[in-house]
């Protein structure tokens, strides 16, 4: 059953009747968001466990398997798959007739984009206990309505100003339109949110992802996270190596300017930004950031080289720099 934006709030209070589900689209957050949501149902209806299936698990067992497989702590499993993660997945019309089963485990698949042809959509949408789940970034048309409607759930109370000047910043991703709205309800704290307030808090989400990548080098893991936000906003990825190289130019330019008196640079950063750089201050010396400098140069040539595996190389740099 084909199950449209307009009927999912509908359609979360009955997942009970439905076996599998595939949620699918260009709007990754929102697929992720959605996914969570139908986990959440399931779990008030059923006292089912969670199975996250890795393409490891799929080479040893077939599908059918996994959704037949049983639990004795619970009476049915959630067999939960990103189909991009495993492409080579067999889609044997005959996984569907199990997946329709009400014996059978709940079958929650998640995946990008795929065409109305494709064999999962046309079966997830024909069956009557299964649900498919299209979703799509918000058009300059429903963007509007988003933004109201995650402004009601979370009594924020804004102006038409506000919405127009929101639904232009925000949209390509619904989960960070979520993430938003709910930052502007907690500072409003169930009073009205000026033009102003949200001109100060909302800025480009997509340039402040792009700093949390710079920041998280040498201080967490998160870089090839933050990276991934990045590229699914729409971010080609010469726009983060130039931006790596401008952060780097930054510390060894504080570093030889103000190397002794490190508070001078609450004058230069983000308030929110200044603990994490302050800590690259400390750890870095000159000389190593000039070394990290010379690898983004040769970062950037190797991806202009090869632009099909720049990604791959991104990532690797910024898995080797993420922690010491």
């Amino acid at each position: 059953m084909l199950i449209n934006n307009s009927k999912f709030n509908d359609f979360l209070k009955n997942t009970n009747l439905f076996n599998g589900f595939l949620v699918y689209g260009s709007d990754k957050g929102q697929v992720r968001h959605r996914a969570y949501q139908i986990i959440k149902e399931l779990k008030k209806k059923h006292p089912a466990d969670i199975v996250k299936v890795s393409a490891e698990e799929l080479e040893k067992n077939s599908f059918v398997d996994l959704v037949n497989q049983t639990n004795i702590f619970a009476n049915k499993l959630i067999i939960n798959l990103d189909i991009d993660l495993a492409p080579s997945i067999n889609l044997d019309l005959k996984n569907f007739s199990t997946i329709s089963s009400s014996s059978a485990n709940f079958v929650l698949l998640e995946a990008g984009n795929l065409k109305k042809n494709n064999v999962l959509v046309k079966n997830f949408s024909l069956e009557k206990n299964l649900a498919c789940i299209p979703c799509y970034h918000d058009t300059e048309n429903t963007i509007k309505y988003t933004i109201k409607e995650f402004s009601r759930k979370f009594n924020l109370t804004i102006d038409d100003e506000s919405i127009n000047y929101l639904s232009q910043k925000l949209g390509n991703d619904k989960l960070l339109t979520l993430q938003e709205i709910k930052k502007l309800s907690i500072y409003g704290n169930g009073k009205k949110v000026s033009y102003n307030d949200i001109l100060v808090s909302i800025g480009d989400s997509s340039l402040i992802t792009i700093n949390k990548i710079c920041d998280s080098l040498f201080n967490s893991d998160k870089a090839p996270y933050f990276f991934d936000k990045v590229i699914d906003a729409g971010y080609n990825n010469i726009v983060v190596i130039r931006s790596l190289l401008n952060h780097f130019h930054f510390l060894l330019n504080y570093k030889v300017n103000h190397s002794k008196d490190i508070n001078k640079l609450k004058n230069y950063v983000h308030f929110s930004r200044y603990a994490l750089i302050e800590k690259q201050l400390q750890l870095l010396n000159t000389k190593k950031i000039n070394f990290i400098i010379s690898e983004i140069f040769k970062l950037e040539k190797e991806c202009k080289i090869d632009y099909s595996i720049s990604s791959l190389l991104i990532k690797k740099f910024l898995i080797s720099y993420s922690v010491l």
